[in-house]
């Protein structure tokens, strides 16, 4: 059977559908509408629009999808999950709520799989199998979406930018049913994808309390370990270590790193005052920031955030390791206590996309009796290291 490009709007890009001719949507249609090629055939669609929203964040209620996806594809698939066909949206349609996407199919039961951020020009992940309308077979088994990597098995990308609306995943599904009542008045009803993101911002901070204004972030490495670069069409990650085996390579560098300024030492040497500051001695923090795949409690034992430093050296004349903790179940201990309406730990992990975590040295030690993660303070006795 041939795919057949069907054209739906000017911007709106669809590859066909490998489905039973199309004469079959009249079905069950009345015969009065339908009987002749020469009668109007208005009345023998069926179908339906999708709207698309992104309210699985920190702030339920509030719809992101405008002022974060920049393209969204619908991968439409049957209830065994052979691919059917897929439709896109690049254009600025998308940044008004009332974007709704057509979806004109013969009627049946389709379970669709969507995705945001895999089909802009400036997309951050790779997307395999890349159907096209030649395509023959395919299967919601086969969809493999990957955080690219350079030879050493490292990402040093920036995933989603906020500010540029560029990058990011968010992925969703919705099974629907399509009945010969799905055109009425003109119009086809309107289902609702619910979308969530996959990609996290994580930056981590260091703070040196016993000389503030020598921090300086090249004489740090950081890095994040974590078996997320590949997430199937189910949303989770396709291992590629064993279950409670070591990692084989996989790491996030970060994308960007700088120093910052957060105030002065006094004439007597202490920080946090207003008073008598000598601008000549800064108090200075190293910054880091990372993008990541998505976050999932069954890494809570694999995944690690690491940071060495050049200033030391270890017993093998390697840098020195200072901070190295399970980043996933520092991440979960950050619930606040108003967070009951949030069901899950993995949950949490969902919503919250952006992770802030500072971490105080002593002469280049860490300070290990606590952890800022965003504005809650994880102390080390609450939290077992080598989980």
């Amino acid at each position: 059977m041939k795919f057949k490009s069907v054209k739906i709007s000017n911007k709106l890009r669809r590859t066909a559908i490998g489905l039973p001719v199309l004469g079959a949507l009249c079905l069950g249609m009345s015969m009065s509408s339908c009987e002749s090629l020469y009668d109007d055939q208005s009345d023998c669609r069926t179908g339906i629009n999708l709207a698309f929203i992104y309210d699985y964040h920190m702030e339920p209620g509030a719809n992101a999808f405008p002022a974060n996806v920049d393209c969204v594809t619908v991968y439409v698939f049957d209830p065994q999950g052979n691919y059917l066909t897929q439709l896109t949206e690049t254009s600025d349609e998308l940044r008004d709520e009332n974007y709704r996407m057509p979806l004109e199919l013969p009627e049946g039961s389709y379970h669709l799989v969507v995705y945001g951020g895999t089909t802009c020009e400036d997309a951050t992940v790779e997307f395999t199998p890349g159907w096209t309308s030649s395509t023959t077979s395919g299967h919601k088994n086969d969809i493999l979406v990957t955080v690219p990597t350079d030879a050493n098995g490292e990402s040093a990308k920036q995933l989603h930018d906020i500010d540029t609306r560029t990058g990011g995943l968010f992925y969703g599904t919705l099974d629907v049913t399509i009945t010969e009542k799905d055109f009425t008045m003109g119009t086809f009803r309107t289902e609702t994808v619910n979308l969530m993101k996959d990609t996290n911002h994580i930056q981590v901070i260091l703070q040196e309390l016993s000389q503030p204004d020598q921090m300086n972030h090249e004489d740090y490495d950081f890095f994040i370990d974590d078996d997320n670069f590949t997430l199937n069409g189910y949303n989770n990650p396709v291992y590629t270590t064993s279950r409670g085996g070591a990692l084989t390579g996989k790491t996030y560098k970060p994308f960007a790193r700088q120093n910052r300024i957060m105030g002065y030492v006094d004439a007597e040497g202490r920080t946090g005052t207003q008073v008598e500051e000598d601008p000549s001695k800064p108090v200075q923090v190293a910054c880091a920031e990372f993008s990541t795949s998505r976050l999932v409690t069954g890494h809570a034992a694999t995944s690690r955030l690491r940071v060495t430093t050049s200033l030391e050296q270890d017993k093998d004349g390697n840098d020195k390791e200072i901070i190295n903790i399970p980043l996933i179940t520092y991440l979960q201990a950050t619930r606040g206590f108003g967070d009951t309406w949030i069901k899950s730990d993995q949950e949490y992990l969902d919503r919250q996309s952006r992770w802030n975590l500072m971490f105080f040295l002593q002469r280049n030690a860490w300070v290990s009796t606590r952890v800022v993660v965003n504005s809650w303070v994880v102390r080390i006795n609450d939290i077992e290291l080598n989980q």
